[in-house]
């Protein structure tokens, strides 16, 4: 097991920098394909796909608080970075969810979800990548509800185990001052799957945190109601998800996981329990619970932490 690095003094009041811009009138936000979202990365770089099998048609778009890569042959994203702020999730507090999905106009038609995608009887949620909790006005928010930020995600997922896993990620925003996060889908070649035969089901979701002058690690969970979590180094989300978050990254932290909060679970809710990756993996259960499920019934088979990616950007 690798050990963690030791946790360094906590950022100071340059955490809550005016680097970072999640706010309406902010002068930098300008939505589209081809603004570089500074106030998202930062130096980290746009994350990067690292397996040859993206090579398919991707889409980038910027929005106030977060930016996305999209694929045309899943139809998802391939990730969804932010920066947040103590600041910021404060104040994402005292917003209300009252916003509604919508098609990403910026995607051509062809490329892009539907909201007709989505239909009731699946079982399966449309699942934020940077979630609405992390917005702090309403208009970014609003943003969040994009179906370029959805996957399809098991309910059972969605409710209890990810969104344990989002509150810890806020805690330890609130915790430290600052984190660049960047959420994204990982596809298992033996399972694919896919919704109205249109939308790759991801097998896997995963949460890379960074921490400047801290570390960096990634949390990794399955795509249904298995109750458990591992906790990975940048440097094997890379290869495990084919995309590396933080390219910029020092070998330091690439190779070696600092260490995440436990999931925070809801009251009455228990901890998710974490496990190696290759316990993960290898567990076969189903994406949800028998009732969810139903009529799709996707039972997983067993597999390892390889080539998650082709059979999906290389279909036959």
């Amino acid at each position: 097991m690798r050990k963690p690095l030791f946790l360094a003094a906590a950022i100071a009041a340059t955490a809550i920098s005016a680097a970072v811009t999640n706010t309406v009138g902010s002068a930098a936000y300008a939505k589209g394909p081809t603004t570089a979202c500074p106030q998202v990365f930062g130096t980290n770089g746009q994350p990067n796909l690292t397996a040859s099998t993206y090579a398919s048609r991707t889409h980038f778009i910027c929005y106030r608080g977060y930016a996305v890569q999209t694929s045309a042959t899943t139809r998802t994203a391939l990730w969804s970075a932010e920066n947040l702020t103590a600041q910021a999730v404060l104040a994402a507090r005292s917003v209300p969810r009252d916003s509604e999905f919508y098609e990403e106009a910026e995607i051509p038609t062809a490329d892009r979800a539907r909201l007709s995608d989505y239909g009731r009887g699946s079982g399966l949620d449309r699942g934020h990548l940077a979630p609405s909790g992390d917005f702090p006005d309403q208009a970014s928010q609003a943003e969040s509800f994009s179906l370029a930020n959805v996957v399809p995600q098991a309910s059972t997922s969605n409710r209890r185990l990810w969104s344990h896993i989002e509150t810890s990620t806020r805690r330890m925003v609130r915790e430290y001052g600052q984190a660049f996060v960047v959420t994204g889908p990982a596809f298992d070649a033996q399972q694919a799957a896919q919704l109205n035969g249109r939308i790759s089901i991801p097998t896997y979701l995963w949460k890379a945190v960074y921490v400047p002058g801290v570390g960096a690690a990634a949390y990794v969970a399955r795509n249904d109601a298995t109750p458990s979590y591992a906790v990975v180094s940048i440097a094997e989300l890379a290869g495990f998800a084919g995309v590396d978050p933080f390219p910029r990254l020092d070998k330091a932290y690439r190779d070696t996981p600092m260490t995440l909060l436990a999931p925070t679970p809801h009251p009455g809710e228990k901890t998710g329990r974490k496990v190696s990756l290759a316990t993960l993996t290898a567990t076969a259960v189903e994406r949800s619970s028998s009732r969810e499920a139903q009529p799709h019934h996707y039972a997983f088979r067993q597999s390892s932490a390889v080539s998650f990616v082709r059979a999906v950007f290389n279909p036959q």
